[in-house]
């Protein structure tokens, strides 16, 4: 879901809490081998759940195919974009966006580049850019070369997340929400996220 949005956070402050896409997924692949001294994951449900996450982010990122339209809009921009996507390896929704997010990097790579922010170290961040009130992730920000935020996204695409509320007014579990928005992501394979950006890249004109 985009929300335009024109502020200035302190130049350099987005940069310094995040790392590039290549160290998060290093990181990522720690803690799958069980090497990661990262202690959330000592809980076995979480390390199953974010091994699964990892398997879900390699199979979707070989699927995915990135849209005529969007490719022009991404590789006809002109200015610095820095997509920083809050998030945690054991984020579901991520598993879909990000390999998503790194193909729009790869289109544009001088201009266009995909950093990660690790939510639960960066609480300062989080807390400035909520969802409902809700440390919703992922949530990207899109910033210019000054690091002002330009729009964000997130916590997933539009059409998905108007549909999760609608599971979750009607009473749906955690483990139906989760097999429902799977199935909704492997259908729907990357078309409303590319829709959401179109929709911001052409907000900026």
């Amino acid at each position: 879901m985009v929300t335009l949005q024109y502020n200035r956070i302190p130049m350099g402050t987005l940069r310094e809490h995040s790392v590039s896409y290549e160290s998060y997924l290093q990181d990522f692949t720690s803690i799958v081998e069980g090497k990661s001294e990262k202690t959330f994951y000592d809980s076995p449900y979480w390390l199953d759940y974010t091994r699964a996450n990892y398997e879900r982010m390699q199979r979707f990122g070989s699927r995915f195919r990135l849209n005529k339209k969007l490719y022009n809009l991404l590789i006809c921009i002109e200015q610095k974009l820095t997509m920083y996507c809050i998030t945690e390896p054991w984020c579901g929704d991520a598993a879909f966006a990000l390999p998503v997010l790194e193909c729009f990097a790869e289109v544009n790579p001088g201009l266009i580049e995909l950093r990660i922010i690790y939510r639960d170290t960066s609480p300062e961040i989080m807390n400035n850019h909520l969802t409902n009130g809700a440390k919703a992730i992922p949530k990207v920000l899109i910033t210019d070369d000054a690091e002002s935020v330009l729009w964000t996204w997130g916590p997933r695409p539009s059409t998905l997340q108007n549909l999760v509320k609608d599971w979750l007014s009607k009473g749906a579990t955690k483990e139906e929400k989760l097999k429902k928005t799977t199935q909704w992501y492997l259908k729907d394979q990357g078309e409303t996220i590319q829709k959401d950006w179109i929709e911001g890249i052409q907000s900026l004109k």
